[in-house]
């Protein structure tokens, strides 16, 4: 007769329990009852010195270290692309002040950026009087940030939008509570018809007034029209070294001391899938025109405001080895075959001029124009995370270590595989070897 599946899984279930259990007690046993010795020799012939750039600092992009943490930007989807290019999206974590009646918001593809075509328009229908008379404190939209925006008292923070309108427009910019009782600054926007017909940036400075950790950015009007917003930025005006981290958490880091900085991440690099990989060409160039991409591991948007350029930035002030971690065409779910690999092999490449070439190179130029006209000191790549085990990974490291050589021999160039798997006619210059356990425990 043929026992139920249900019950086949249930009796199965408990014997791995059973044995388990029994082998934990007999190892337990067995232990208590042996002794053992450990003798250290500390003569200092036996010793040998760590080296010092051993020490460092390894970044990921995870639980918002970068974006809503190190970097100091404190609009949460400051460019409306974290709900993707379909429209109308979800702009979480925005939110309407006001309700359907007076306000309506959508997300179109109207901006005056390429590479970043969302934008929000925001419709207004009520009036500061008549028929429809706005709420008191008007209609618009805020942003609450990352858990919600650190004012601090008297700090001065600058504020930068993308406007476009042919309405005449009447717009409050405030920091307030998170339930907008509490005003802490304001700027108002005052324009005619036809003054913002094109889209035109507009930058002021809000000083606060009270402390307030849990504060909000909002936009408020209470004249009827219809005005489209892109690019909606706060920063504090002191930040590290004034290149846009968090004071408080950058010289945390610094008081480390670290001899490198390895960056941008490990899973954060390769992505679940290449579509949301870190690209290191997309986050470098003005801020307003990097497309941002979803940090498919974590779980969450990221604006890309800490790219490579200030990954490396931040190497140079900490006085930090940069160690870049590379893509090397693999994700945790896929993985490019040697016969394409070219096109990643260039892009490393291409991304070693940027940090590294003279500002009339192609790259190196777009460094130059971001304010460091003088070369990073990138002499260290990591090729991949943890990815030796992976089919291709071998055969594909050996193109890339080969293609880097050829233009920057003296690079160093580090494996994710162990001396003994790499081809020992292309071997690399240091190992970067991950060794993970699996601790059993019994069922219980």
């Amino acid at each position: 007769m043929a026992v139920p599946r249900r019950s086949l899984d249930g009796r199965l279930f408990w014997v791995l329990g059973l044995v388990c259990a029994m082998y934990q007690i007999f190892f337990v046993r067995s232990a208590a009852g042996q002794t053992a010795q450990l003798s250290v020799n500390a003569s200092p012939q036996n010793t040998q010195m760590i080296p010092e750039n051993m020490f460092g600092i390894f970044f990921e992009e995870i639980n918002h270290a970068g974006a809503g943490g190190l970097w100091a930007e404190l609009v949460n989807n400051r460019g409306f692309e974290a709900g993707g290019p379909n429209t109308p999206s979800n702009i979480d974590p925005w939110l309407i002040i006001g309700d359907e009646s007076n306000i309506i918001v959508a997300t179109d593809r109207s901006s005056c950026f390429a590479t970043n075509p969302i934008a929000l328009r925001m419709e207004v229908l009520c009036e500061s009087s008549g028929n429809d008379v706005c709420p008191p404190g008007g209609v618009g939209i805020y942003n609450p940030g990352f858990w919600g925006m650190n004012i601090e008292e008297a700090k001065v923070y600058k504020v930068s939008m993308y406007i476009m309108s042919s309405d005449s427009m009447d717009l409050t910019v405030s920091l307030t509570s998170s339930d907008g009782l509490q005003n802490l600054a304001a700027y108002t926007i005052t324009a005619d018809k036809e003054d913002f017909k094109e889209w035109t940036k507009v930058e002021f400075d809000l000083q606060s007034s009270e402390r307030n950790p849990n504060s909000r950015l909002q936009l408020t009007t209470r004249t009827s029209g219809i005005v489209w917003f892109d690019q909606v930025s706060l920063m504090p005006s002191e930040t590290y070294m004034r290149h846009g981290y968090r004071k408080d958490l950058a010289s945390m880091l610094a008081n480390l001391k670290p001899k490198i900085l390895k960056f941008p991440g490990g899973n954060y690099v390769m992505g679940n899938y290449l579509s949301n990989a870190f690209r290191w060409s997309e986050t470098v160039g003005p801020w307003e025109e990097r497309p941002g991409h979803f940090n498919d591991v974590w779980g969450y948007w990221t604006d890309d405001g800490l790219g490579f350029f200030e990954f490396l930035q931040l190497a140079e002030d900490l006085g930090a080895c940069p160690v870049w971690v590379v893509n090397d065409g693999a994700s945790r779910n896929e993985q490019v075959p040697s016969a394409t690999i070219a096109a990643f092999v260039k892009d490393v490449v291409d991304g070693i001029e940027f940090a590294r070439g003279d500002p009339g190179t192609s790259w190196g130029s777009v460094r130059a124009a971001m304010g460091h006209p003088e070369p990073f000191q990138l002499n260290y790549i990591s090729m991949g995370n943890q990815e030796c085990s992976m089919h291709y990974y071998k055969e594909n490291y050996r193109k890339f270590y080969s293609a880097i050589k050829a233009s920057y021999p003296d690079i160093k160039i580090i494996s994710s595989c162990d001396r003994s798997t790499i081809s020992p006619v292309e071997p690399a210059d240091l190992y970067d070897v991950h060794v993970k356990t699996v601790a059993w425990s019994s069922l219980r």
